[in-house]
Order: C-alpha cells, then sequence, then structure tokens
C-alpha cells in the first residue's frame, strides 16, 4: 500500500515537472470534450496522482490562471454526482435540483407502514402506489364522496429501484428524464398521435414499464427482489410491482375515509339528506374496518386484520383522474368539503419532515429506504457526461477548459454576484433530451448490473457507505465556507466607508477571529512546522503539497489498492474531485491567512485589504463549484 510519503512525492513530481505552455491551465481529469465512448470504462485508478483540476500547483505565468480558485472546473461532473448522490432521499435537495440524474438500490425496513387512498371499495391492481406518508395518500384521494384508506406494512427488508429528483412530478421539463430513457430510449417516450390529454395512462404505463423490466431481467418475483421503485414528488412514494402475492406487503388497515360534507343550508331537505350521508359513511366504516375492541369494550392489540387482496389485474387508468389538493372546486361542491383545506396543508406539511438539507449538510431526510451501499448509477460518470457541455459554457461565460472568465456571460461584464448564483444553481438547467438511444442502452445496462449486484450480499462494494461520507463532507463545509466568505471581508458586509483599514487594533481582532474560523479546516491536516518564516506558507512549498495530500484524500486514502467495480470509482473520484477542489482553495485562503497574520506581528499590512477580498472571492466561487445550493439558501 502506498505511504503519504509516496503521494506527497508524487505530488512534487508533477509540480516541478516541465509543463508545455498549451498544458499549463487545461485541468486535469476531464477532457475537453467532456464525454468518452460508452463503452470505455475507467480502469482502476490505484494511482491517486493528476485526476483533477487541483493535481498540479497553478503557475504564476501568463497561460493560465495562477490561483486554486481560478482554474475550478465548471463543467466538470464530479461536482454533481457528488452533490446527486448526497442528496438522495432528502426533499429539499431534489426540489431545488428537480431534474434527477441518478438511479439508486434501496431498502426498506420490515415493517414500515405503507398508505395507498382509493376512490372505491375494490382491491388494487398492480401496478399501484403507496405513500410513506398518509398524508400523501389522503391529501391526493381525500374529501371525495367516496373515500378510502388502505393501510400496509412489509413483513421483511424491501429492495426497490430509486430515481432521484422529483421523479413522480407530472408537471415541469426533465423530471421524468431518467424514467423515459430506461423505459424507451429517449425523453419523449413513444410516438403519439397529438391526441387529447391521456389523464394517468402515461403513469401507469411508466409503472407498469418499470415493473415488467425488473421482471424480465430476473430482478423480482413474488416476495423476493426489488418489488417496487421509490420516486419523489410532494413527498416520497412507491410504486408497488404486486399486490397480488408473495408476503412482503400486508394489507393492515381499511378504512372509509368519507367525511360528512358541510351543511348546505338551513332546510330540513338539507339536514336529511346530511343526516343519511352520514349514516352512509358511518355504515360503511363498520364494514371496512371491523371490530376494533375486544367483548368489554377494551381496545385490544390482536382486532382483526382486513382479508389479504389476491387482486392482480392491471390497473386501468380512471377517465377522470383525482385532481391535485384544492382543485376539486372545477369538478364539485369544495365548499362542503370539512378537510378539503386541511389535507393540502398536511400533505404538503408532511413532506418538510423529509427535507434532509438544514443548512449544516445532510439531515434527516427519507429514513424509511437507505441507499445500498455503492449501489448507484448516474448520468453525471464521466463515460455518460458531455451533452450539454458546450451550452451551458456559452451560457455561463466558461472557457474551453471550464473556468469562469470571471463575468456576467454573453461576453460582458454583467452583474458578478448574479453570474456566480447561476454557476452555483447550474445543475437545475440539465437536461437529458440529448442522450442518444445507444447511451440509453448502456445506463438501462450498468443499471441493471448494480441492482442485480446489490441482490448478493454487499453488492459488490467495499463497505464504504457513500451517501453518508458525502454527507458528512457537506456537514462540514457548507456552513464554514458561508462563515469564511463573510468573515473574510473586514467589517463584514458594510461599504468602504465601514472598513478603517488603519485601525490596527480592529484589523488584528478581525484577522485573529479568521485565523481561528480557518483553522477549525486546517487542524485535521496541518501540521506546524518547528521553523516558520514568510516562506512556510507559499502554496508552491513542500508543505502545501503534504496538507493537500492529507486532505484530499482524507476518506479514501485506504482504498488506494482496492480492486473497485466501475460505479465504485466514479464514487470515489467525486469524492477525491471534490475534496480536491475544497482543498485548494481553502487550503490556499488558509495559508495566505497564516502568512498575513505572519506578516501582522511584524507590522505589516500593505496587502490585507486586497488578500480580503481575493479570500472572500475564492471562497464564493467554491461555493459556486460545489453547488450544494440547498445549503446555501436562507
Amino acid at each position: 500500500m502506498r505511504s503519504l510519503r509516496a503521494l506527497t512525492a508524487s505530488l512534487l513530481a508533477v509540480q516541478f515537472a516541465p509543463v508545455a505552455a498549451d498544458e499549463v491551465q487545461k485541468p486535469v481529469g476531464v477532457s475537453s470534450s467532456s464525454s468518452s465512448s460508452l463503452t470505455s470504462y475507467p480502469s482502476s485508478q490505484d494511482e491517486p496522482g493528476p485526476s483533477s483540476p487541483f493535481a498540479t500547483t497553478p503557475k504564476s505565468d501568463d497561460t493560465g490562471p495562477s490561483s486554486w480558485y481560478a482554474r475550478l472546473n465548471y463543467s466538470s461532473p464530479a461536482p454533481h454526482l457528488f452533490a446527486s448522490a448526497y442528496g438522495l432521499l432528502q426533499q429539499w435537495s431534489n426540489t431545488v435540483f428537480p431534474n434527477g440524474h441518478t438511479m439508486a438500490a434501496v431498502e426498506v425496513p420490515a415493517f414500515t407502514l405503507f398508505y395507498h387512498g382509493r376512490m372505491d371499495e375494490e382491491d388494487v391492481p398492480s401496478p399501484e402506489w403507496l405513500a410513506f406518508d398518509i398524508e400523501m395518500a389522503y391529501g391526493i384521494m381525500g374529501s371525495t364522496r367516496q373515500s378510502y384508506m388502505l393501510t400496509y406494512q412489509t413483513t421483511r427488508p424491501v429492495k426497490a429501484l430509486y430515481f432521484d429528483g422529483e421523479s413522480a412530478a407530472l408537471m415541469g421539463l426533465g423530471q421524468l428524464d431518467t424514467q423515459m430513457l430506461h423505459l424507451y430510449g429517449n425523453v419523449s417516450g413513444p410516438e403519439s398521435d397529438g391526441g387529447p390529454w391521456r389523464g394517468l395512462e402515461p403513469e401507469y404505463e411508466r409503472a407498469m414499464g418499470l415493473c415488467d423490466w425488473l421482471l424480465e431481467k430476473g430482478l423480482r418475483g413474488p416476495g423476493w427482489g426489488f418489488e417496487g421503485v421509490v420516486r419523489m414528488n410532494t413527498g416520497f412514494e412507491m410504486i408497488w410491482c404486486d399486490f397480488g402475492g408473495g408476503g412482503s406487503l400486508r394489507l393492515v388497515g381499511r378504512g372509509n375515509v368519507t367525511a360528512p360534507q358541510l351543511r348546505e343550508g338551513d332546510d330540513d331537505d338539507d339536514d336529511g339528506e346530511k343526516k343519511v350521508e352520514g349514516n352512509e359513511v358511518e355504515g360503511d366504516a363498520k364494514k371496512a374496518g371491523g371490530r376494533m375492541h375486544g367483548e368489554e369494550g377494551v381496545p385490544t392489540s390482536v382486532y382483526p386484520l382486513p382479508p389479504q387482496p389476491t387482486l392482480t389485474d392491471r390497473p386501468v387508468s380512471p377517465s377522470r383522474p383525482p385532481m391535485p389538493p384544492n382543485w376539486r372546486g372545477i369538478m364539485g361542491p369544495a365548499e362542503r368539503e370539512p378537510f378539503l383545506q386541511t389535507q393540502g396543508w398536511g400533505w404538503f406539511a408532511s413532506a418538510t419532515w423529509h427535507y434532509g438539507s438544514n443548512g449544516l449538510g445532510q439531515g434527516k431526510g427519507e429514513t424509511r429506504a437507505r441507499v445500498l451501499g455503492c449501489g448507484i448509477t448516474s448520468w453525471y460518470a464521466d463515460r455518460f457526461w458531455g451533452s450539454g457541455v458546450e451550452e451551458e459554457r456559452t451560457r455561463l461565460n466558461l472557457t474551453a477548459e471550464g473556468y469562469w472568465s470571471g463575468n456576467g456571460g454573453d461576453g460582458g461584464v454583467g452583474n458578478r454576484s448574479e453570474a456566480l448564483a447561476k454557476l452555483g444553481r447550474r445543475r437545475r438547467m440539465h437536461h437529458l433530451e440529448n442522450v442518444t438511444a445507444e447511451m440509453a442502452a448502456g445506463m438501462r445496462w450498468e443499471t441493471e448490473v448494480m441492482l442485480r449486484d446489490a441482490l448478493v450480499g454487499e453488492g459488490g462494494c467495499s463497505g464504504m457507505e457513500w451517501v453518508s461520507s458525502m454527507g458528512e463532507i457537506v456537514q462540514r463545509t457548507a456552513g464554514h465556507l458561508m462563515v469564511m466568505e463573510e468573515g473574510a471581508r473586514f467589517g463584514g458586509d458594510g461599504d468602504g466607508d465601514d472598513r478603517d483599514w488603519g485601525n490596527v487594533t480592529a484589523v488584528r481582532e478581525w484577522l485573529y477571529k479568521l485565523r481561528g474560523q480557518s483553522h477549525m479546516f486546517l487542524v485535521s491536516f496541518l501540521e506546524y512546522p518547528r521553523e516558520i518564516d514568510r516562506q512556510t506558507w507559499d502554496v508552491r512549498g513542500a508543505l502545501f503539497a503534504e496538507t493537500y495530500s492529507r486532505c484530499r484524500y482524507r476518506y479514501t486514502r485506504l482504498m488506494v489498492d482496492l480492486p473497485l467495480s466501475v460505479r465504485e470509482r466514479d464514487l470515489r473520484g467525486a469524492v477525491e474531485e471534490v475534496m480536491g477542489g475544497i482543498c485548494g482553495v481553502l487550503l490556499e485562503v488558509g495559508f495566505g491567512i497564516e502568512r498575513t497574520w505572519y506578516d501582522l506581528e511584524r507590522g505589516e499590512t500593505s496587502e490585507l485589504e486586497a488578500a480580503s477580498e481575493r479570500w472572500a472571492d475564492g471562497v464564493r466561487r467554491l461555493r459556486a463549484w460545489v453547488g450544494w445550493e440547498g445549503e446555501f439558501i436562507r
């Protein structure tokens, strides 16, 4: 196994190796075309040498940017793969970036409750939808004259295929791309004759298509394998493929949740009508719910369960599909439904329970499903990336190497703050309409292999919990970036008149606090030498290279000699490149602060103001590069 000294030596060898002028500013790891052959999978990256924009130390010449933050490659897919993976099963991350690009194998624990709302008393055909939260099921199917709620519970751990983003949203552009590519090889689906709106028929076709594919590939069967598909809208749902048997899902409750309508008027006819409706509801509830108490009226834990249905018929798209909450006034007397407003609020409120992102990294997302190790495939893998890179470079004013030119785009100066905001949210504009049928077939095959591996033991994974490790990185870094950006500006957010650089006491106090904040990041990687002078903090020196090595490979150092699957190499590469970007910028800022503190103690302050702006700008660019906008939105 290679030592840290060997890693450092390789970095220094690259640093001082002669480099052609036209190669200086070219980022390593992503080619100018940012695309590769579908079948040319990367070889094992056992050599952790130059594989990112930060593998070489920037040169102070006229051929390219001289600062680490100026060399961030915004055209690289690595930050997107990282952000997509750490945001899996989080409501907020997938709301900020609704166009999913990633698929994952997930597992739902035994005894997890699911809910299915209906507008009839019939058994559930296969496939159909289950909500993780009853508020979602009631929000969709409640407040009708025939509203029924079925409650299910898993009897064993259940595996499912998960599509990230707002993959259950039926409005918008791009949310369904990954599913459409998986089923049809394009984002538009089968050819249509441009007929009338088909209601929910396309949804049922997607559900049947995905379940049929799992069955045809031998990835599921009665009571085993991948028995459903997890997606997200306002809350998380499961497409359950087979309600007819297998024993993995048990019906534990069936209730009529139709509520008596509000009084329309004070006349006796309305009272009579209301009374009849109330009696009908009560009777249906008794018929559906069964006996809930013992002989003496004492609640019992062994209340009768409803019979397990065996219906396996295909569903038929309803002729009048249910409207979203609070739209039912178009279809009926909404003013007479007592819970129409609260059911919508309850649904939306329940989705916030699974936000995940909290401004300080990965929080509590949808915990009733977890990603299985390295069971992740993504359109952000290098071999699938590149179809929209050229358009993005033009729109965001990026160079051919992916560097940001530092203005607002379209060749003009523009609004710098707005341009950086667009850079940070560039993933919102990613679509897959340019993906070829051949590429779609390749991704379908990779997903099949990933799911097949997940059925066996550790799924061909190293044991690294990639999603939680990425979440830890975000948790440790996101808040630090916000504090560093604001703190780097002497006087905070005030204008120039509020910043008295001649006040040595105030400047010293500001730099003292900023140095302390910076050290909270450096402490994990920096070992102060016995003797310190101004050259100690040179970013081209040996101390920087050693510290950078410890930082960039903090999470993956022990994986250098491990044989990894192609998808796990994707994840390792994303972690290393993102850590490389974070480390490169924050170490450059940190070393700059240490050098400035060294100078300040000797009475030198001439470069402080320029350094302050440079540090703040570097951190702001880094925030835009990592693209964790869900953490930065306040």
